[in-house]
């Protein structure tokens, strides 16, 4: 068979290269966020300890990279050379999955969305483990609906890739569990069964090396608490605020998703409802969507999601890019009744059209623009730290994400970094200290600075002119807009951080600066 002559290849194919090629010319030049960092740190050596990365450990994806690097040096490169490649998988993916959904031209429709989405175009120019996320999203679902429909031939592949899924990133595990048990309805007890340890044995055998990697289940598990108690927002009194709270970035991120197609998906729910046609979709797609969407929009209501993070909707986005497709479809033949004309087309091309330019002209968190203000805003930063000595100079940065203490660690390895992240967990847990040097990463109970060290360096974007005016010996340098870098004597750092733990070494001697 010739394949370049069949279809049912140089569709999907074409589909992969336009994805592929549309991402090449816009490559982010630094790592972006400090998740992307602390992967790249452990291409050195992976400890979930010390955050290299953070729990629960993005295994496979680091292991991925690794794969890479034997080929690739730069460590921003290969991983955005992987978000590349799973941006064209996930678009194809997505059609496939649209298409025996519903048919092939819808599964095309909701690929293009897909390829112009502005949420999703970002995360393919950013070394970021998000659309990896969304493509083995979208594959498990494919292999679940095929399930579902009696091909019970794919459920060992739904189980597999569940597995590799969780070894990239286990909220996937979890947030698609429930898809994956309801379409296991109506198989024999055994196949069931058998399916179970298909999974198991998958998750076995990244979990085992991960878990020796990183010093055994004890290590692991504190790890995992220590983020928990730190980072997880708890306490059932909050919640309903909470998820007042958490809603507006949800709906944010899954703007920048959908783009403009969000107005004909709410047209057509809307009109749906209105009419009572809620027939309009079967039964079976109704509660394959619900138990795709639900689990994690309910997690992120509940448990809450970080604002700066717009990747966290990529779970959800294939499932609404194939929505947004059916809408389009669906009130494209509204109007035409009520018309007489088909607007289809002319709807799909603006849709497109007007995603492409939310992507490289709007301010939106996901956009080209954004892109380039982090690349131009963290060069400023770290030129303008290079011009201290790295041998008396110590960096202390608060928990930014975007150009953080990890971007400083891995960037200017010479330098002492710490992270000043004074919190204090609900049972009154202090939380350690994070430093970092020549790309190696330490935790202490408090900071101690060595004699050789005489100056400090502050990267902030907190308007803090008039507190550092009152610090006599400090001076602030105005970076780009809204960011800061404030110098001076070491022993004054404990005036802009009073609540810090710092020991200043002279020598033999230890003058403790501060103590609480």
């Amino acid at each position: 068979m010739n394949y370049f002559k069949n279809r049912d290849f140089i569709l999907p194919f074409s589909l992969f290269v336009i994805t592929v090629l549309t991402r090449i010319p816009f490559m982010s030049k630094y790592l972006y966020h400090w998740d992307s960092v602390q992967c790249a740190l452990a291409l050195e050596k992976y400890d979930v300890t010390v955050h290299q990365p953070h729990p629960p450990g993005f295994f496979l994806y680091v292991m991925l990279g690794r794969l890479f690097n034997l080929f690739i040096e730069d460590a921003n490169t290969l991983f955005i050379l992987i978000s590349i490649l799973f941006s064209g998988l996930t678009v194809v993916a997505i059609y496939y999955l649209g298409r025996e959904l519903f048919h092939e031209k819808l599964g095309i429709i909701a690929a293009a969305i897909a390829i112009t989405s502005p949420n999703m175009w970002f995360h393919g120019e950013i070394a970021f483990i998000y659309i990896v996320d969304s493509f083995f999203t979208t594959v498990i679902a494919f292999f679940c609906w095929k399930t579902y429909k009696g091909e019970h031939k794919y459920v060992w592949l739904a189980a597999i890739a569940l597995g590799i899924a969780g070894g990239m990133r286990i909220y996937t595990l979890i947030f698609l569990f429930p898809l994956w048990i309801f379409s296991l309805k109506g198989m024999p007890p055994k196949k069931i069964l058998a399916s179970f340890v298909v999974l198991g044995i998958v998750c076995a055998l990244w979990s085992v090396p991960m878990l020796h990697m990183t010093g055994g289940w004890n290590a692991y598990k504190e790890a995992y608490r220590e983020l928990l108690i730190f980072t997880a927002v708890l306490g059932v009194e909050r919640q309903s605020a909470l998820m007042r709270l958490y809603s507006t970035p949800i709906l944010k991120f899954v703007i920048y998703g959908v783009g403009a197609g969000i107005f004909i998906l709410g047209l057509a729910a809307y009109d749906i409802i209105r009419r009572k046609q809620l027939t309009i979709l079967s039964r079976k797609k109704i509660v394959f969507f619900l138990l795709w969407l639900l689990p994690s929009l309910l997690f992120y209501l509940w448990v809450g999601l970080h604002s700066g993070i717009p990747g966290y909707a990529l779970i959800i986005l294939p499932a609404l890019f194939i929505l947004t497709a059916a809408s389009l479809e669906y009130f494209s033949n509204t109007l035409k009744q009520l018309t007489g004309r088909n607007f289809f087309t002319s709807m799909t091309l603006s849709i497109i059209v007007i995603n492409i330019c939310l992507f490289f002209f709007s301010n939106f968190q996901t956009s080209y623009r954004e892109i380039r203000n982090h690349d131009r805003n963290l060069s400023i930063m770290i030129d303008a730290i290079m011009k201290f000595n790295s041998d008396n100079t110590a960096i202390f940065v608060e928990p930014y994400i975007f150009y953080g203490f990890r971007h400083f660690q891995y960037y200017l390895p010479d330098y002492r970094v710490y992270l000043v992240d004074i919190r204090i967990a609900l049972s009154g847990e202090k939380r350690k200290m994070f430093w970092g040097l020549n790309k190696q990463t330490y935790i202490s109970e408090e900071i101690k600075i060595p004699g050789n060290i005489d100056n400090f360096l502050i990267v902030t974007s907190d308007d803090i002119k008039d507190k550092v005016s009152k610090i006599k010996g400090a001076h602030i340098n105005n970076l780009s807009k809204g960011d800061f870098l404030i110098s001076g004597p070491i022993n004054l750092i404990i005036d802009y951080f009073p609540e810090l733990q710092v020991r200043i070494q002279n020598g033999n001697t230890v003058n403790k600066a501060t103590e609480k």
